[in-house]
């Protein structure tokens, strides 16, 4: 999922991409690049370390129709391990 509330989340903070990066202990590219939705995937202490400094909860850096996906696919994993567990 791509954090596309960052740099809503950062300006409201008021701070820059360079104070951000440093204080959660990326580079500042990698803030720029997570701002225009380039990375795909972020690991997720990154994202906890990001929220940790703007104190947000992590959810907050994600947009809402990206956690519903999350939702959903967790609910359809499992909805499928129950019905494995039930055939086995």
């Amino acid at each position: 999922m791509r954090m596309k509330r960052l740099k809503e989340h950062r300006r409201a903070r008021g701070l820059s991409q360079d104070g951000l990066a440093r204080a959660a202990h990326v580079s500042s590219p990698f803030v720029a690049a997570h701002e225009r939705g380039l990375p795909r995937n972020t690991h997720i202490d990154v994202a906890v370390r990001l929220a940790t400094v703007l104190d947000i909860p992590v959810m907050e850096l994600f947009a809402a129709e990206d956690i519903k996906a999350l939702q959903i696919n967790t609910e359809a994993n499992s909805t499928y391990a129950d019905r494995i567990e039930a055939s086995a």
